[in-house]
């Protein structure tokens, strides 16, 4: 990848993917072989492969949806984060990335959240 911008717009479409090997194929251009991936419910997919099996499994579940980026990379120090949409059959859905990459522009560890942050309440 030439630069952070790329490396994002690279994994939010390989999201968009419709098949297991088309899944192996777009995340390898952006995610480092022993990347790691975290998101509500689930901890410990690793690598290339653990992560297409996720995003097929999850086309499994739900066959019909696309994913968007909302907000460009914020980023210093290998490390950055940016927001994006799931447009799914009834409704859409937004979340944000926390990312780690290495000098190569490649996603080390990518940690998800799902729906906006709760506004902090004093006490």
């Amino acid at each position: 990848m030439t630069s952070v911008e790329e490396m994002i717009e690279q994994y939010v479409a390989a999201w968009n993917g419709k098949e297991l090997e088309e899944f192996k194929t777009d995340f390898a251009k952006c995610w480092a072989h022993d990347a790691t991936y975290t998101d509500p419910n689930y901890n410990g997919i690793t690598g290339v492969n653990g992560l297409a099996e996720l995003a097929y499994g999850s086309l499994e579940i739900i066959p019909v949806r696309a994913f968007y980026i909302l907000t460009s990379p914020d980023y210093h120090h290998n490390v950055g984060r940016y927001t994006w949409k799931v447009v799914l059959p009834e409704e859409t859905k937004e979340g944000f990335d926390y990312f780690e990459f290495n000098d190569n522009n490649q996603i080390t560890r990518l940690v998800s959240f799902f729906g906006p942050l709760n506004p902090y309440k004093e006490k």
